[in-house]
């Protein structure tokens, strides 16, 4: 039996990837040989939860015991605007008339720190199957927009899920570490851009040799790969609504298949310039089932787009701002995050910052998960000499 493991686990929006370091090997959690797991929640009227790949299904049958993208309400009080956006956007009931939101399904009342205990359970449960250990200690990974609450409600669904919080590390800098930069023992300035499925986190960070000091961070906590699926499934909705009087947004069911199927449009767009849409039975027109069948551009996606991309150039402008530094004086730009792959993002970061800094993670999309595993190693009894990380602040 492997003794004495601790869990690195990238808690995310839109899926949760984690890892262990098997001597100095970093080893992800899997499931059905698949290491990003949808942070997705499957409550039913009566059993088990399901987390995952299993639940992802259950969107297109059963949407109102369906809860994803739980962290982005993870520690807000009711009152808050985000929270009050959540509510409208799902098929179930929020309660928002206490302190904190309470999901209100058929199966019960549910916060929303015990959906993400769902997901960090689940992670543990799969780690321990695999490497024939108990697991009871995990560094964690937060945005580095997240709200002031966000740290207590992280810390307490863990805990929910019987393990302890031993670090709780920004994702940017974890990201940092996954770039393999402690490779070169330099001295320059670093900014890290992770672009994940619920937000654009930055950092800015100073290397001296093996430390890695933060020296500001920024994000935004709505500005991610869903909202990107969002604004373009709102975008084909329209028209829809424009040719047929239809509004999609009559049928959840419906919603949600348009939902899934935005998102599949934009990871092929990463490597295609256009991709056919073909959904079944997309609305209804003179009392018939109509098919939706249309060839989506890149070009089209883009102007689609391009709101939400101003705003990632605002935030990496305030980034810079807190840092007191300007472009020239960044030496290397980090891209990191499963959206980075849209090459729109590459983008609009080339655009701020010289196009020949960027460094983009060889997988983007585990590249925080990478990290986090990385810094268990301050938490093992057996430290490993060959893993040269050192992170301040």
């Amino acid at each position: 039996m492997i003794r004495d493991l601790v869990i690195g686990i990238d808690f995310g929006s839109s899926s949760t990837i984690a890892g262990v370091l098997v001597g100095d090997r970093i080893e992800l959690v899997q499931e059905n040989g698949d290491s990003v797991i949808p942070s997705v929640v499957y409550l039913p009227d009566k059993g088990s939860p399901e987390v995952g790949r299993r639940a992802v299904a259950r969107q297109l049958t059963e949407p109102e015991k369906v809860i994803r993208s739980v962290k982005r309400v993870l520690g807000l009080p009711s009152d808050t605007d985000l929270v009050r956006r959540y509510a409208a956007s799902v098929p179930f009931r929020i309660d928002r008339t206490g302190p904190r939101p309470v999901f209100k399904l058929r199966s019960g009342d549910v916060a929303p720190e015990q959906v993400a205990a769902y997901v960090l359970g689940r992670v543990r449960e799969l780690a321990e199957a695999r490497f024939g250990a108990r697991i009871t200690k995990v560094v964690m990974t937060m945005s580095a927009a997240a709200p002031p609450g966000y740290r207590e409600a992280a810390v307490r669904a863990a805990r929910i899920a019987h393990l302890e919080v031993v670090d709780l590390v920004a994702e940017p800098i974890a990201g940092a570490l996954a770039l393999d930069l402690h490779r070169e023992s330099k001295q320059r300035r670093v900014v890290v851009c992770d672009f994940g499925g619920g937000t654009f986190d930055v950092s800015a960070v100073v290397q001296n040799g093996l430390s890695f000091t933060p020296v500001a961070t920024f994000g935004d906590s709505i500005l991610g790969g869903d909202d990107l699926d969002d604004a373009l499934a709102e975008s084909i909705a329209g028209v829809v609504v424009r040719s047929s009087g239809y509004d999609m947004h009559r049928d959840i069911v419906r919603w949600n298949e348009l939902l899934l199927g935005s998102e599949s449009v934009k990871r092929q767009l990463s490597s295609r310039a256009e991709v056919p849409f073909v959904m079944r039975g997309a609305y209804v027109q003179s009392g018939r089932a109509k098919d939706l069948q249309i060839t989506l551009d890149r070009q089209w996606v883009e102007a689609v787009w391009a709101p939400l991309f101003e705003r990632v150039r605002g935030v990496v402008g305030e980034l810079l701002h807190r840092a007191g530094w300007t472009c020239d004086m960044v030496e290397v730009v980090g891209l990191i995050g499963g959206s980075s792959l849209v090459p729109m993002f590459r983008t609009a970061i080339g655009e701020i910052f010289d196009a020949r800094r960027l460094l983009i993670a060889h997988d983007p999309e585990l590249a925080v998960a990478q990290g986090a595993t990385l810094l268990t190693a301050r938490h093992r009894k057996q430290k490993s000499d060959s893993i040269p990380v050192l992170l301040d602040g």
